[in-house]
């Protein structure tokens, strides 16, 4: 018996060396190292003889692709084939490393013409758009009237903010159903069984979920704060979901610091009109559009960051207006009211409307287009008024001039404004083009002091042709 044992592993030894001094001879070999298969290689099922390593490729593709798939119920009822699968397969590296991956056997096909039979993983790559939309449209996926799973959760809109209940749908999760379908392909089966209560989602949150009743804890205790922005005609109230939204996450009620900053940056962009670009139609019947200008309301969004997290952290109602960088005449409006100055270039004419009718109409004399110092268009406001002043400045040659006026109201900077010219002897029609002022709406002094007891700090003053 020990004599027997020992020539067994004699033998063993023997052949083991053999196919050592065989494998070892075979990788110095022309077919060990050209790219392509001898006779005899089959790759999970499919022979690839005299093939190069693209064509194997592409052979294996096309043939585990031509499988059908069975899908049955769960009493093993058929209810569809999926056919023309159509995947490409993460398979190259693998195909392309056979021979390396399994020297002794390809050693033994080069020499005792041995088959090689191996088994490769057939992973999904990528999908065909078509392929995937006729399975997830299977009838036995699309059974009757559906209704979608939905968890449990507080309405907002309702005054005692109740708990909607969850509902336990009947649509199947088809995403999750394809996935098994790609693992059914990948491992190579003929037949996937369906069980529909595998596929149908079931509600994470439910009705009585303790983190659900401290969140109506938190709404019925913090929500119902009303915080109003007075803004004219155009009021607006934070919503319940706004408001939620401004508070911490951790349902302490507290201001979230950088949710308000955002918030009131949307406030702004909304609310801001200093500048902005906008179709205008005057009270004279004349339509133009004005984008330029330093009149109007703008909102100091630091300052009304602040605010708004002392409102929100002290839990009561509040109305009030933003806190504005810039204000306008009156009462908030994205437009400027029926009071307001229409200086009219064209037609060399200044009519000032009162309560939407005119009070006061005068033609002037503006910047002299053809030595471009134009009056500039925009929408502005009276920033200050003046009797008996020196205006000074610089003439087109360079030259200092200094004009005395009675009357002054400037509504840009301090370098234009509304004067009287007693210099001149006609106003209106063409002037302007030739002989028109350094910039300022020049007025007669017969007319102008009316104007200037009407008229109030902060009115409107549009500019426009």
């Amino acid at each position: 018996m020990r004599k027997a044992l020992i020539f067994i592993a004699v033998l063993i030894c023997i052949c083991a060396g053999a196919l050592g001094a065989m494998t070892s001879k075979y990788l110095s070999t022309a077919d060990y190292t050209d790219r392509h298969f001898p006779a005899g290689y089959i790759i999970n099922g499919v022979r690839v003889y005299d093939m190069d390593y693209d064509d194997a490729i592409d052979t294996i593709t096309e043939a585990w692709n031509a499988g059908d798939i069975l899908v049955t119920g769960t009493m093993d009822e058929p209810l569809g084939t999926i056919r023309n699968v159509k995947c490409t397969y993460n398979i190259g590296d693998q195909v392309r490393n056979v021979k390396k991956n399994h020297k002794v056997l390809s050693a033994m096909n080069h020499y005792l013409n041995v088959p090689v039979s191996v088994r490769i993983p057939m992973k999904v790559d990528k999908v065909g758009r078509k392929f995937k939309k006729s399975v997830l449209e299977s009838n036995y996926l699309q059974r009757g009237t559906v209704t979608e799973t939905t968890d449990a959760y507080v309405d907002l809109n309702d005054p005692d903010f109740r708990i909607v209940e969850e509902v336990y749908g009947s649509k199947p999760d088809t995403e999750k159903f394809f996935q098994d379908i790609l693992t059914c392909i990948e491992l190579g089966e003929t037949v996937f069984q369906y069980d529909e209560s595998n596929y149908t989602a079931i509600p994470e949150v439910k009705s009585d979920d303790p983190q659900l009743l401290a969140y109506q804890t938190f709404c019925r205790t913090y929500l119902n704060q009303k915080i109003v922005y007075d803004l004219g005609e155009d009021s607006m109230t934070i919503t319940r979901q706004d408001l939620e939204a401004l508070m911490q996450d951790n349902l302490s009620g507290e201001a979230d610091p950088e949710a308000v900053a955002k918030f009131v940056a949307g406030i702004a962009d909304k609310y801001d009109n200093v500048g902005r670009k906008r179709s205008f139609t005057s009270l004279t019947g004349k339509t133009f559009d004005i984008d330029n200008g330093t009149y109007g309301w703008s909102v100091d969004q630091e300052g009304e960051a602040a605010q708004l997290i002392e409102d929100i952290n002290s839990h009561k109602d509040v109305s009030r207006q933003p806190v504005w960088a810039t204000t306008g005449y009156g009462e908030y409006s994205l437009n400027i009211g029926n009071t307001y100055i229409d200086i009219d270039v064209t037609k060399q004419k200044l009519i000032f409307f009162k309560d939407g009718r005119k009070a006061f109409s005068s033609d002037v004399v503006t910047g002299c287009r053809n030595y471009g110092t134009t009056t500039p268009t925009g929408l502005y406001s009276v920033l200050n008024k003046a009797r008996d002043i020196n205006l000074k400045g610089r003439n087109i040659d360079g030259s200092k001039y200094s004009s005395f006026v009675h009357y002054w109201m400037a509504f840009l900077g301090g370098s234009y404004g509304m004067h009287d010219a007693s210099w001149r002897t006609e106003f209106g029609g063409d002037i302007w083009i030739t002989n028109g002022s350094h910039g300022c709406v020049n007025m007669p002094p017969s007319t102008i002091p009316k104007l200037y007891e009407m008229v109030d700090y902060g009115t409107p003053v549009i500019v426009h042709y």
